[in-house]
């Protein structure tokens, strides 16, 4: 998967050099070329999945194998051990057909925390901290820019 900014300027980038760069050198922000594709057969066979295990389904195609699946189970899995509540964003029911998603339940309290502690655990991952065991990632990415974050 490529991502584009949103303002047109520069190349297309892959996942880590999106990671690392922060914002687009145009001063956009990287957005996906395309989204992916879930057809509703597969969509419906994901009823019941852990939070995390959804969280792989759906970023799985974003990263597009720039971290191996077993890295990105791990990175995922730490991004959201330390939110509040076993569902991550449970769904609490206010009426007939009425649902509410708490996002509130993050280190922060903040919805923010969805996308944020993701992505922090991506950047450190090619940063060479706290890798996952089987991960080759080196030092030597401090060269890119994060001037984004």
């Amino acid at each position: 998967m490529k991502y584009i900014s949103t303002r047109g300027g520069g190349e297309p980038q892959n996942f880590e050099d999106v990671v690392l760069t922060g914002l687009a050198p145009d001063g956009g922000l990287y957005v996906p070329e395309e989204l992916p594709k879930f057809s509703p057969e597969e969509i419906a066979s994901w009823a019941g999945l852990s939070y995390q295990d959804l969280a792989l389904k759906i970023i799985s195609p974003f990263v597009d194998g720039a971290i191996p699946e077993a890295d990105l189970k791990q990175l995922i899995d730490k991004s959201y051990s330390t939110f509040r509540h076993g569902g991550i964003a449970p769904l609490i029911q206010t009426g007939h057909n009425e649902w509410i998603m708490e996002l509130f339940h993050g280190p922060t309290l903040a919805f923010k925390d969805f996308a944020l502690q993701f992505l922090g655990n991506s950047a450190r991952l090619y940063f060479g901290e706290a890798q996952p065991e089987s991960s080759h990632y080196g030092c030597d990415l401090w060269r890119y820019r994060i001037s984004g974050y």
